[in-house]
């Protein structure tokens, strides 16, 4: 909305002769106060040219997957997407995750060899997404054709 379009009122002041001009087809605004604080890292996931998938600090931070000691990945083909599923029993299929000082690590080299997927390709940092989903639960889920 520009200023020219918003509904003005016209209010004045008795005492000091002075005229204001006040929005009156107002936002609702929801400010969040600044302390001086903000959290380091982003929430990508990334996938390196070796096989490792890289969980940030902010990813784990955010979704406390360090909580967790093993990954399930599922693949869809048809939509080139990976679905990370982060378990405490060891299952068939599962993978460590490995913690380090400010994210966390899952060594994936047999679950890209398995899927025909190229490291050399798909490396990168991904955006992802929680969903729920009825046969797996909640899962986070990677497009590989969106970086």
């Amino acid at each position: 909305m520009t200023w020219c379009s918003m509904k003005l009122t016209r209010i004045a002041v008795r005492d000091r002769m002075q005229v204001s001009l006040i929005n009156t087809d107002m936002k609702n605004w929801k400010f969040t106060k600044f302390t001086g604080k903000y959290t380091r890292g982003d929430t990508k996931i990334g996938i390196n040219k070796s096989g490792l998938i890289r969980l940030s600090s902010g990813f784990c931070r955010l979704t406390a997957s360090n909580d967790y000691k093993y990954c399930l990945m599922f693949y869809d083909k048809d939509n080139k997407a990976i679905a990370l599923k982060f378990v405490n029993a060891r299952e068939d299929g599962v993978m460590k995750v490995t913690r380090d000082t400010t994210g966390a690590t899952v060594s994936a080299k047999t679950f890209f060899k398995a899927n025909s997927l190229d490291l050399g390709t798909y490396s990168g940092r991904y955006e992802w997404d929680k969903q729920l989903l009825p046969t797996l639960g909640y899962v986070f889920i990677i497009e590989l054709n969106q970086k």
